[in-house]
């Protein structure tokens, strides 16, 4: 089968793989739709040791075959795919922290000892079946290959020092970051603030329920403070993914507040650790989400409270892929989330 994969730094090629069978305890995933996510347009940039498992990790699709051992999945159902559960019996899993196990880290970051030989860039993928979320009925294509990002952003929520009632400020209004000023609003954000210089997503932004929304610029720390006595916002998110908006957003929340980092770049940044520490800061960071995550966002997509579909901004051909993993690294494409119909024309 054709499959989209990372070759190499500025390189991205449809190949010829095997089309994979499912393993004792596997699945075997026909893809609906997979979105491109920006760790994809970061990897194929920076050059990134980036396992072709996990070139296209955004996907919903259907389960067509199962190992003999496979007792979570049946065939039919629609799935969408997370990281490997914990092994249960390393020192992280018996500690009670089955998120950072060590055995999955091993496989390919937590995306597991995956037997098939591509990502969601492909028409079927092979996991093993412990990395599969059911998804609820009546959930669509495009719904469904938006629950890995919103969870992505669910789960940064989670990590937080968010309290109800806090003042919010997310930092780039990219699909990350319009993911996680709504999952803020969720959690009982008080007031929701959004820094964004492109005009249309600070639009969406406010069509997703930001309270406020900014340009970034030098009024933008008087801003804020304006609107919180003084002092500044309690939580800020970085969702920016690129290293110059750690530092602007420190600069947006008060004393004793916090920064949680979502966005991923591999680049430096620097930072200026007597702020940080005068401050009483607490930065936090996130990555990735657990299955039992991503069922719980499945299930607020579907009843209406998580808005996603209008991120969805054109779907393109596994031939089309290439270009258009170009474009987006050279900033020709705009558009918040394009996703790919591997099995179309």
């Amino acid at each position: 089968m054709r499959a989209g994969s990372i070759t190499g730094p500025r390189q991205f090629e449809i190949i010829d793989v095997p089309e994979p069978a499912p393993s004792a305890t596997g699945a075997v995933v026909e893809i609906a739709l997979c979105g491109i996510c920006g760790s994809d347009v970061h990897a194929y940039v920076e050059g990134w040791d980036y396992p072709s498992n996990l070139c296209g990790h955004e996907w919903l699709g259907t389960v067509v075959a199962i190992g003999n051992q496979v007792n979570n999945v049946a065939e039919g159902d629609v799935v969408m795919g997370g990281i490997t559960p914990g092994c249960g019996a390393c020192s992280y899993c018996v500690a009670g922290h089955p998120q950072y196990c060590r055995p999955a880290a091993r496989d390919y970051n937590g995306m597991g000892p995956d037997p098939s030989p591509s990502g969601g860039f492909a028409p079927l993928i092979g996991l093993d079946a412990t990395r599969l979320a059911v998804m609820p009925e009546g959930i669509t294509a495009v719904q469904g290959a938006l629950v890995e990002p919103t969870s992505v952003a669910f789960h940064a929520v989670r990590q937080s020092r968010q309290r109800p009632g806090d003042v919010v400020v997310v930092v780039g209004a990219g699909p990350i970051g319009q993911l996680t000023a709504q999952c803020a609003k969720l959690a009982g954000a008080g007031l929701v603030i959004v820094v964004e210089p492109d005009p249309q997503r600070r639009a969406m932004a406010t069509d997703f329920g930001a309270d406020l929304v900014f340009e970034p610029g030098p009024d933008l720390r008087r801003q804020v403070r304006a609107l919180t006595n003084g002092m500044g916002a309690d939580v800020a998110y970085d969702a920016a993914g690129v290293p110059q908006t750690l530092e602007a957003s420190i600069d947006l929340v008060r004393r004793g507040g916090s920064v949680c980092l979502v966005g991923v770049t591999s680049a430096p940044a620097e930072v200026r650790t007597n702020r940080w520490l005068t401050k009483e800061l607490t930065i936090t960071t996130s990555i990735v989400f657990t299955i039992a995550e991503a069922t719980r966002v499945a299930r607020l997509i579907v009843d209406g409270r998580l808005q996603v579909e209008a991120l969805h901004q054109g779907t393109v051909s596994l031939d089309e892929l290439p270009s258009t993993i170009e474009k987006y690294a050279t900033r020709d494409l705009t558009a918040l989330k394009i996703m790919v119909d591997p099995t179309g024309g």
